[in-house]
């Protein structure tokens, strides 16, 4: 499916999209690490919200899939502190809370935030989310 897409939009040259995925949970971000990558996509990985802004410059994502809940820096300090990057990169927010519409409005508002997902998701339809950001 990507090198369809990465023909369309990358002048057929293998997909160039940078994808960081920030999670705590090992495991969750290996898999999501391993299955972005066998898209196609050039993937770094984060373990919470200071590693993630430590190593957003130098990778300069396109898109960042972020973990709501982790230990250390909340959602809103990453998002505040990520405002003095350069990086600007799309964010789809990975969380198991289920928020309200008017929350998850609030939570959007705070940044560059494109799109919310719920876990378990199913890693296709990630990617297919993944996918329409990349396009817009």
């Amino acid at each position: 499916m990507c090198e369809k897409i990465c023909k369309m939009y990358h002048g057929g040259e293998k997909n160039m999209t940078k994808i960081m995925v920030v999670d705590d949970e090992p495991d969750l971000r290996e898999m999501l690490n391993l299955m972005l990558h066998k898209e196609g996509f050039e993937t770094e990985t984060a373990e919470n919200g200071s590693d993630f802004l430590n190593k957003l410059d130098n990778f300069d994502p396109d898109i960042v899939t972020l973990d709501i809940m982790m230990p250390g820096l909340t959602t809103g300090e990453i998002l505040k502190d990520l405002k003095g990057k350069k990086s600007k990169p799309k964010i789809i927010l990975l969380t198991v809370v289920r928020y309200s519409e008017e929350e998850k409005k609030k939570i959007v508002s705070m940044g560059n935030i494109v799109d919310y997902v719920t876990k378990p998701f199913d890693i296709d339809e990630l990617t297919e989310r993944i996918h329409k950001h990349i396009k817009q």
